[in-house]
């Protein structure tokens, strides 16, 4: 095929597609600047094998997050991460506050555990209150809560984190919290539990690169414990070449980027907002978000199927536990894609 006949749109999932997709929650600004003004530097390194342990990149994000690079294990992305940690631990009895990322429950089904679900209420704004205390027993094996959640975009409260954390050592159950789209919110250092997990034995914290950094291509994504046991054998769980010399070196220009996490805050601060009070007006029920997205809950029959004929993609929210098809989530985009998004959708509701 020569080169000008090649579409590179054909090597991704957006391939044939024409539509403006909101359902897609990567950050909206894009790849950072320190990737791309680096990018070139890939070509002198990328015929080279890579390296297992992740030094250059384990080191990076032990001096951001400041702890040791032992307690950091680098992965092809959060679920790699999550398939080996599941694979390592084989839990019998598993939690999950719901309803949240779908990928939690289809790693646990794989090694046969029994999966409880813990199911927040809209009602209540899908807040995580104290009552969860009481369902951590000794008969679980291990938990799973995403901080901030997806889809709701709630963040758990610090004291409440705290508090989890000591019941779940009260009761030797592995806690998982899930941090990938923690760094949307401004004060994220309030709420991690990176440093903690680094101390604790039985305390994993995920993340990636794939949604804050918006590099899903790439693939990275990392995992923070004290347990060096539990590393080891999650390290052992899958191939040796897990991150590649692309994804690496991705990850340590991302990190590198002094500006990036800072315009993301003045971007969502505006746009998210502005998005919520459009949503709102239609006297549709959506909900506040720490995330960048926004659920939001429509009597409108088939909305997604009107909103696919112009041409536009939303999360069918329909697929986490405990919500129906009346739920939709939207990622926060650019300001000209939101105001076509709302524009359509005014349309519809009309």
């Amino acid at each position: 095929m020569k080169q000008e006949e090649y579409s590179w749109l054909l090597i991704t999932e957006k391939a044939n597609s024409h539509y403006l997709d909101f359902s897609v929650n990567t950050n909206s600004l894009g790849i950072p600047d320190t990737l791309r003004e680096n990018f070139s530097h890939l070509i002198s390194v990328v015929g080279s094998y890579p390296d297992t342990d992740c030094v250059t990149l384990s080191t990076a994000l032990a001096e951001k997050y400041k702890i040791s690079s032992n307690s950091l294990l680098c992965g092809n992305g959060a679920d790699d991460l999550l398939y080996r940690l599941v694979f390592a631990l084989k839990p019998h009895r598993a939690l999950i506050i719901e309803p949240t990322y779908e990928e939690y429950n289809r790693a646990l089904e794989l090694v046969n555990c029994n999966v409880y679900h813990y199911q927040l209420s809209p009602t209540n704004q899908f807040e995580l209150s104290r009552d969860l205390l009481t369902a951590i027993t000794k008969d679980l094996d291990i938990i799973f809560l995403c901080n901030p959640n997806n889809p709701t975009g709630n963040i758990v409260r610090p004291q409440l984190l705290g508090e989890i954390i000591e019941k779940c050592q009260k009761e030797n159950v592995f806690l998982v919290v899930d941090e990938c789209f923690l760094e949307f919110i401004q004060d994220w250092e309030t709420y991690t539990l990176k440093s903690k997990a680094a101390a604790s034995s039985n305390l994993v914290v995920i993340d990636a690169f794939t949604k804050t950094y918006s590099l899903a291509g790439f693939r990275l994504g990392f995992c923070i414990s004290g347990n060096d046991s539990l590393l080891e054998n999650m390290k052992s769980q899958g191939q040796s070449y897990g991150v590649s010399v692309p994804a690496q070196f991705a990850g340590v220009c991302a990190l590198m980027d002094q500006h990036y996490l800072q315009e993301t805050y003045a971007f969502l601060s505006v746009e998210r907002t502005w998005l919520y009070s459009q949503l709102h007006a239609f006297d549709i029920e959506v909900w506040p978000s720490q995330g960048n997205f926004l659920l939001f809950k429509t009597a409108y029959p088939n909305l997604r199927q009107a909103l696919i004929r112009n041409r536009i993609k939303v999360r069918d929210c329909s697929q986490f536990y405990g919500l129906g098809p009346e739920y939709c989530r939207i990622a926060v985009r650019s300001h000209e894609e939101n105001v076509k998004f709302i524009e359509v959708l005014r349309t519809i509701l009309k």
